[in-house]
């Protein structure tokens, strides 16, 4: 028998965290070895425990180290699954402040999109544990038809450089070719016999004695820093929830079951049991993914009941297992990727026999996914009318006495923001939008592009509805007169400007002059008036100024003639586009130079005649405190202004919402912020909590385009 060892070795990795490892236990200190996994870990029909993979693994770094003082910890739990590994790797593995983890899932994760997402979270809840363990991972293989998880998770385990090493690339070609026989190492084709578990340990041990040997790079200074996630990465920070600290709302016939749990394995402990039909049991929950754990049993007839979440029955919970093997810890999913905030867990038995002989074990609950808030480090842009404030009044650290433009949310490539912290630290606004669209609440049941293209399917996911991200919201600062100008609408866009949007907009002043003005209009009565006015430089004629103050809202819509007038502050709500015809300038020069301007696509564009000033402009100065009022909604976006006085919390139905602070600072969710901060609540905040004294305003999109 030959195994191809080497075509084992999958991916080595960042080995710096195995080295500090090999190091500390080569000079005889103590370090903790830990096994993750399911009922191959656990050494599912080895004939004794030191027979299996994991003691087989542990034994090496006996006998390669044997001045170390070395614990063994195995923390597989058979039949379980990567899911239920995200919400149980903090107390069955890194209580124990491991050194050293391997973790594998391969065969008992399904090669999907949830399960690659759910091994991410495992993935990363250990690789960011304080004591920055070194992690690495394997495949075990089904050993009848080759199937396994491996596809999915080699994407994590390459994304996040640990090492990796393969069953189905070693072992499992040893069976196709006939030099195995399939029950000489495996009874069921799943999990090994004592040969098997051998096979399985050498090839992980081949593994780690080519990292120790090989010529190990010294630790990198980013190695403890995480790499955005892959997925939507809902599961990482999964709680589960049991008798001791669960929140519950309501029960009835239902005992909290508190019997002593010595072992890992002794899985139907500290849940609750219930044996008479209509006992209901409610739980207050936290997350947009939910999973629900209970005994199934081949005790049986065996009771059976319904899961619901806020009211709405999600899963029907059959405790009858028709198999031999044994009980089965069971979990399902009862919302995947819902919306965010609280929600109302409640179980009901609907089904007992008078020959029960367990009752229902309920084991516990789970919710995952409680979202954090984007925020972003904002582009600015330079300008001939440009001035200070946006620097010592909002405190960006930027130089310069021409700062006209805080672009605070933009994905436009002219100025695009960058995630300042979290998960996605680093991020680009555009990298988002492409490769995670479920953070703006455009992946759902319905649309699963990325699953259909797995499968070699043509899909459609959130930026089917937008290719690209659709809003853009500015800061403006006009020491001087902009332009006067106009935007094109989407069709002209496409047709002359390579694609591009065109330029829907909005103003919110958030400081003026006393008798301060904006160029809103214009005063051409047809197109050959307009054209007259424009090619003859009739400027007085031709441009229409309106009085406005602080709290004024203006909505410019395409063909809009519009300018920004000196000594004005606003914030500007946009498409995410970049297109400016200019139609006057002042005849001022830049560089010694006239800017250019765009005479005939402005004829084009402009609307004739204008719309009256008083359809534009509205005041929203004086809005109730503690309330949310809408200022304006279009098919391009909402906007809405927040004024806060203490607390204020709101429903949120919007895929998702962008927020920049005006005035003030507080909490919004319990994180904070201050003046100056423009940020994005993912999909997922389905309730806003707002404390503390500020002005914001929040815009977004309509969730049908």
């Amino acid at each position: 028998m030959s195994i191809n060892f080497d075509a084992g070795i999958k991916n080595t990795g960042d080995t710096s965290r195995l080295k500090k490892a090999f190091e500390r236990a080569e000079r005889g200190e103590a370090l903790t070895i830990a096994f993750l996994g399911g009922s191959i870990t656990q050494g599912s029909l080895a004939s004794e425990p030191s027979l299996c993979y994991a003691a087989r693994v542990f034994a090496w770094w006996e006998k390669t180290f044997p001045k170390a003082k070395l614990t063994f910890i195995n923390a597989g739990i058979g039949a379980t699954d990567s899911q239920f590994g995200c919400a149980r790797a903090a107390e069955d593995v890194l209580a124990y402040k491991p050194d050293v983890i391997s973790v594998e899932y391969a065969v008992n994760d399904m090669s999907t999109l949830h399960y690659m997402e759910t091994y991410e979270g495992v993935v990363r809840k250990l690789l960011s544990a304080e004591n920055e363990p070194a992690v690495y991972t394997f495949y075990n293989v089904c050993y009848d038809n080759g199937s396994s998880a491996e596809l999915m998770h080699s994407k994590i385990a390459r994304h996040y450089n640990i090492p990796a090493f393969s069953m189905q690339s070693t072992i499992y070609p040893l069976l196709l070719s006939g030099e195995v026989e399939n029950r000489d190492i495996t009874p069921d084709d799943l999990h090994p016999n004592d040969k098997g578990h051998e096979m399985v340990a050498s090839v992980i041990t081949y593994g780690l004695e080519k990292i120790k040997e090989s010529g190990l790079k010294d630790p990198d200074e980013k190695s403890g820093k995480l790499p955005a996630p892959l997925t939507a990465n809902a599961y990482e920070d999964s709680v589960r929830y049991r008798n001791k600290n669960a929140d519950i709302v309501s029960c009835e016939g239902w005992s909290a079951d508190e019997t002593p749990q010595p072992h890992i394995t002794d899985i139907f402990r500290n849940g609750w049991t219930a044996a008479e039909k209509g006992a209901k049991i409610a739980f207050k929950v936290s997350g947009t993914c939910i999973g629900v754990q209970y005994r199934r049993t081949i005790q049986l007839p065996a009771p059976v009941a319904v899961a619901r979440v806020d009211g709405e029955v999600k899963a029907v919970l059959d405790a009858n297992f028709d198999e031999t093997w044994g009980d089965k810890l069971c979990l399902d999913t009862l919302l995947d990727h819902g919306e965010g905030g609280e929600h109302i867990v409640e179980i009901e038995l609907t089904e007992t026999h008078p020959e029960d002989k367990l009752p229902f074990y309920l084991v516990s609950v789970i919710a995952s996914g409680n979202p954090e808030p984007l925020f972003l480090k904002p582009a600015f842009a330079h300008t001939i009318w440009g001035g200070t404030r946006l620097r010592d009044e909002y405190g960006y650290d930027e130089q310069g006495d021409d700062i006209g433009e805080c672009w605070g949310i933009s994905a436009h490539p002219n100025g695009e923001g960058v995630v300042k912290s979290g998960a996605f630290a680093g991020e680009r606004l555009s990298t988002l939008w492409n490769t995670h669209p479920e953070l703006f609440g455009f992946l759902s049941d319905k649309c699963k592009a990325a699953e259909s293209a797995s499968k070699g399917n043509e899909g459609e996911c959130g930026s089917a509805y937008y290719d690209r991200f659709p809003l853009l919201t500015k800061i403006i600062d006009a020491k001087a007169d902009l332009s006067i100008q106009v935007h094109p609408d989407d069709e002209y866009a496409k047709e002359h400007e390579n694609g591009s949007f065109g330029k829907t907009e909005c103003w919110y002043v958030l400081d003026c002059p006393e008798d301060g003005t904006l160029v809103v209009g214009h005063n051409a009565g047809d197109k050959s008036d307009l054209e007259d006015m424009i090619r003859g430089g009739r400027w007085k004629d031709f441009i229409r100024e309106v009085p406005v103050r602080k709290g004024d809202f203006i909505q410019i819509d395409p063909g809009t003639v519009h300018a920004i007038k000196g000594g004005i502050m606003l914030l500007e709500t946009q498409q995410n586009s970049d297109v400016t015809y200019r139609v006057y300038d002042y005849d001022r020069l830049q560089n010694g130079k006239p800017r250019q301007l765009h005479i005939e696509q402005s004829i084009d564009v402009i609307t004739v005649p204008a719309k009256p000033a008083s359809d534009s402009v509205k005041s929203f100065a004086d809005t109730p405190v503690n309330t949310v009022t809408e200022m304006y909604s279009c098919r391009y976006y909402t906007v809405s202004k927040v004024s806060v006085d203490g607390e204020l919390s709101f429903e949120n139905k919007a895929p998702f919402l962008n927020v920049s602070v005006l005035e003030g600072e507080g909490e919004l969710n319990g994180y904070a912020v201050r003046k100056g901060d423009h940020l994005i609540l993912p999909a997922g905040f389905a309730k806003v909590s707002l404390t503390g004294k500020m002005e914001v305003i929040t815009s977004t999109v309509p969730s049908n385009r």
